[in-house]
């Protein structure tokens, strides 16, 4: 019996234009008020983006945000901090290999001043984060859960010597084509979370992903879903092959 199901957004439940699908609030209400399911969005995102996203149903759903960093389900939240001795060196490791640099606290993503206009423009307005633009000398007053590396061109060449240098002192996430995000937990994290505070077990879990950051998420559930459009690298483990998250969910899971 399922009791909770887990998507990520980008690349996994979101149209390619961004959006949700058109049916996905009226199966979550069916899920929570008929089935006693609870849908959760597992995402990098931020919390004030995805109550945004998922405005109707925005009370009634969980949130896996941040990568794991912050969860939110029935009134909790839980939030996990980057160690402050740890931020300064991995900003400088994002800002020397010439990535754009966004730095996350459970209320906003914050940008520097001297970040290049056209990434400032695409976390506010195309991302429509709850943002917030710092002076460069004051980046290390506040307290984060995330810091996140982005490059136009893609991290590819860039990820590897960069995740390889600190996995053994937090996670290092490819997200997507263009982000690498620095946390101290992933969204495995999140499911044991939700698991905790909804008295769910893992094993009536369903996940979908489709990228390096949900693969722990993916292997922590009792029913873990890999999208097709996934890199071969994840397609070795032993994860149920999906197309779309809506038909997957309406003909496998109920």
């Amino acid at each position: 019996m399922i009791h909770l199901i887990a998507s990520d957004l980008d690349g996994t439940l979101l149209n390619r234009n961004g959006t949700l699908p058109k049916d996905i609030f009226s199966l979550i209400h069916r899920l929570k008020n008929e089935l006693n399911i609870h849908f959760c969005a597992a995402s990098g995102r931020q919390y004030g983006n995805l109550r945004r996203l998922f405005a109707p149903v925005a009370d009634e759903i969980c949130y896996i945000c941040e990568n794991g960093s912050y969860v939110v389900a029935e009134n909790q939240q839980k939030a996990t901090y980057i160690p402050d001795d740890l931020v300064p060196s991995p900003v400088a490791d994002i800002l020397d290999s010439g990535m754009q640099l966004l730095l996350s606290t459970p209320d906003s993503s914050l940008l520097l001043e001297t970040a290049q206009r056209s990434f400032t423009d695409d976390i506010i307005y195309r991302l429509k984060n709850t943002s917030t633009i710092i002076p460069d000398h004051s980046l290390y007053n506040y307290r984060y859960i995330k810091i996140s590396g982005f490059h136009t061109d893609g991290i590819n060449n860039l990820a590897q010597p960069l995740i390889e240098k600190w996995s053994p002192f937090m996670h290092a996430d490819i997200a997507g084509k263009n982000w690498l995000d620095f946390t101290c937990c992933n969204k495995a994290d999140g499911i044991l979370t939700l698991s905790e505070l909804l008295d769910i077990p893992t094993t009536q879990m369903a996940a979908f992903g489709d990228q390096f950051n949900d693969l722990a998420m993916l292997h922590t559930v009792g029913h873990p879903y890999l999208m097709e459009s996934a890199p071969d690298e994840l397609k070795k483990y032993a994860f149920l092959p999906c197309k779309n998250v809506i038909e997957s969910i309406m003909n496998d899971l109920l």
